[in-house]
């Protein structure tokens, strides 16, 4: 009697096949053969829809409010746009502040994710563009781990995969879903390399040429993973050439058909590879002087930076992927920024031992089952936390301090990778045989759901990064600055150095520069920081430019300095609140002149301590409310509540203190000026 059709098992699933049937890793599954199979590939879908959805509906809202690129988002933007121009091509990535450590000029090695925003951005001269491209790259980025997990372990694997990957986007937060900035845009492509990687020791063909291509993303996007990349990807080779011998002793008559597609999979792999690099190649053998590649190399063999060792990098790395709250949320706004206490090396080193042991009973219980599925999932997951050990010991004090948060983004990638790693083998483990819809279903369902949860959650508005998007208070007066630009069009070529000479980190040069070039205003650069950031071919030669481009915020914006003419303002109050800051200034003036400021007993011991020094007088004795106000004293004496007040005057004075920090924040302009 015909039992009928056997539900099939997954693509790499060899405890399902019968003893020496050759397995066809880089086969499709083919249709379900049954309801309950039907069911979990309807379920798998569904997922990979739902884990779509917060990066779709964060880009969405971002462009419905008006979203446009500031300070480092906007160089992307720039150059993006750069790549239809034969003379601003990119060739190199963006400039690293790598250099302060190292002592070199030194950019992050290739322009690929400007390559990928290049469309986008020239068909949208707004924001639009932009985080289109960026949500259009992370939701492919979601949609290759779906497939490729899928590939390995059928519903179950893919399910599991899309619960990791949207609790990852989840920690990340709703804003860093569309933001370019390098340390952010280069998450979801790491995840999915670490897939690639695992799909490679599987022996997948397929997963070669996408490996090349997402690992040159990512190892061209940051430097960060100069080492993590290399490695990873070196295990994923491995992996392979062992499956393909493991393969021939077991299928002779096979061997030949499956040689020639790992061939030509190999070569389509280096084909993506050299189109990947060409680039950085071409700024290699013909940029003035030593190029990209080799000043990276030279500094990275001889730069006399002290490293953060291997016991402070144990705690970095134990901080994200083995201690509470590991990598899920708020972890990423909260780990390694100001006020952070690295774990004790103790703790640390527990913690990480107790996740080895996890995954050596993982790595021993599918050993034991003949589940080579989850072994190499497990073994690529060792792989990548001592890669991650290597890399955090490496990692140089910089001038930022020991722990700059944005170079260790990587670790909440991999923390997912790890975590999904031992969720398949526990789920493989209780859903014996594997692929079987009664055994599967159940984790499937319960996957599902963790991905439609945590989907959910990630909806509502969040900026977990601490990156440039945590400037969209910037927005609106970048957007007036823009508006008001016009009246430097034929004004160019313009020096734009003092553009990026303000506050670190300040929202607006990058901005105005974007809009320069959507206004095809040529603009040109003397700072050598600036010419890496914006190509040779903007270099200041003292002849090429016919003025220079200042800028000013907050106070500084309403005069115009010595030898300059304001020609574009930017304000993100609205009239009424300008007005109403104002009326409250008046009030305040005659409040400090009637002699009602008070200072309490907090205020008069910093007083004493010389931290008031524009207050003159205290306590009955008139005090210059001007010098007040100006200094900002008066902002700090509020914020501080250094002041004895009655309620009616502590409201007073909190929206004076609310509106004048907007003010100062969110007042920009532009100035001409002669060249200097």
């Amino acid at each position: 009697m015909n039992p009928g059709p056997r539900p099939s098992a997954s693509v790499d699933d060899p405890t399902e096949r019968a003893p020496g049937a050759p397995v066809s890793t880089s086969a499709e599954r083919g249709p379900p053969r049954s309801a309950g199979e039907s069911l979990g590939f309807r379920l798998f879908l569904i997922s990979v829809v739902v884990a779509i959805v917060p990066v779709a509906s964060a880009t969405a809202r971002a462009i419905a409010t008006g979203w446009i690129p500031t300070e480092d988002n906007a160089l992307f933007a720039i150059r993006a746009r750069d790549f239809f121009s034969y003379a601003h091509l990119p060739l190199i990535g963006t400039w690293s502040s790598a250099t302060l450590t190292v002592g070199t000029q030194v950019n992050h090695p290739g322009p690929l994710y400007f390559d990928l925003l290049a469309v986008p951005a020239r068909v949208s001269g707004s924001g639009a563009g932009i985080a289109f491209g960026v949500a259009l790259v992370n939701s492919l980025c979601i949609a290759g781990i779906a497939w490729f997990a899928y590939r390995r372990g059928g519903a179950l694997v893919g399910t599991a995969a899309m619960a990791a990957t949207a609790a990852l986007c989840w920690a990340m937060g709703s804003e860093l879903l569309f933001e370019p900035w390098n340390p952010h845009s280069a998450m979801l492509p790491f995840l999915f390399f670490l897939v690639l990687v695992w799909s490679m020791t599987r022996g997948d063909p397929l997963a070669v040429p996408f490996a090349a291509g997402v690992g040159s993303l990512v190892m061209q996007t940051h430097l960060s993973y100069a080492l993590l990349v290399p490695l990873l990807g070196a295990w994923g080779v491995v992996g392979f050439v062992f499956f393909l011998r493991a393969e021939r002793r077991r299928d002779s008559v096979g061997w030949r058909d499956r040689r020639k597609r790992a061939l030509r999979f190999g070569a389509a792999g280096a084909v993506v590879a050299v189109v990947c690099w060409l680039q950085p190649l071409i700024e290699q053998f013909t940029s003035d002087g030593s190029g990209n590649l080799t000043r990276l190399a030279d500094s990275a063999r001889s730069s006399n930076a002290r490293t953060i060792g291997f016991g402070f990098g144990s705690r970095v790395v134990a901080t994200v992927v083995s201690l509470p709250p590991l990598w899920f949320r708020p972890s990423l706004s909260e780990q390694f920024t100001a006020g952070w206490k690295a774990p004790s090396l103790v703790a640390a080193l527990l913690s990480l031992a107790a996740l080895a042991s996890v995954l050596a009973w993982c790595a021993w219980d599918a050993r034991r089952r003949r589940d080579r599925v989850s072994s190499w999932a497990v073994g690529t997951a060792v792989l990548g936390l001592l890669a991650a050990l290597l890399t955090a010991g490496r990692g140089p004090v910089t001038v930022f301090g020991k722990v700059t948060p944005h170079t260790f983004r990587w670790l909440w990638p991999l923390g997912a990778f790890v975590f999904f790693v031992v969720a398949i083998t526990i789920a493989r483990r209780f859903a014996r045989p594997a692929g079987a819809p009664a055994r599967s279903l159940p984790f499937i369902g319960v996957f599902a759901i963790a991905t439609l949860v945590v989907a959910v959650l990630n909806i509502p508005y969040a900026d977990e990064g601490l990156g440039p998007n945590s400037q969209e208070y910037a927005i609106p007066a970048a957007k007036d600055l823009a508006n008001h630009m016009g009246s430097l069009e034929h004004k160019g070529p313009l020096l734009i150095d003092d553009l990026f000479h303000g506050a670190f980190a300040d929202p607006y040069g990058g901005t105005a520069v974007a809009e320069l070039q959507r206004r095809r205003i040529d603009f040109v650069a003397h700072d050598p920081v600036l010419v890496r950031q914006f190509g040779p071919a903007r270099r200041f030669n003292g002849k090429n430019a016919r003025a220079q481009l200042l800028l000013r915020t907050g106070d500084a914006a309403r005069e115009a300095p010595s030898g300059a003419r304001r020609v574009a303002l930017g304000q993100g109050l609205s009239g009424a609140n300008r007005r109403e800051l104002a009326r409250l200034k008046t009030e305040i003036r005659d409040y400090i002149a009637a002699g009602r400021l008070r200072l309490n007993d907090r205020g008069q011991a910093a007083q004493r301590a010389d931290d008031l020094p524009k207050l003159n007088a205290v306590e009955g004795r008139e005090a210059d409310a001007q010098t007040l106000l100006d200094s900002r004293e008066l902002d700090l004496m509020i914020r501080r509540n250094y002041l004895a007040l009655d309620g009616t005057w502590q409201d007073r004075l909190e929206r004076y203190a609310d509106l004048q920090q907007r003010s100062d924040l969110e007042t920009v302009a532009l100035f001409l000026a002669p060249l200097p």
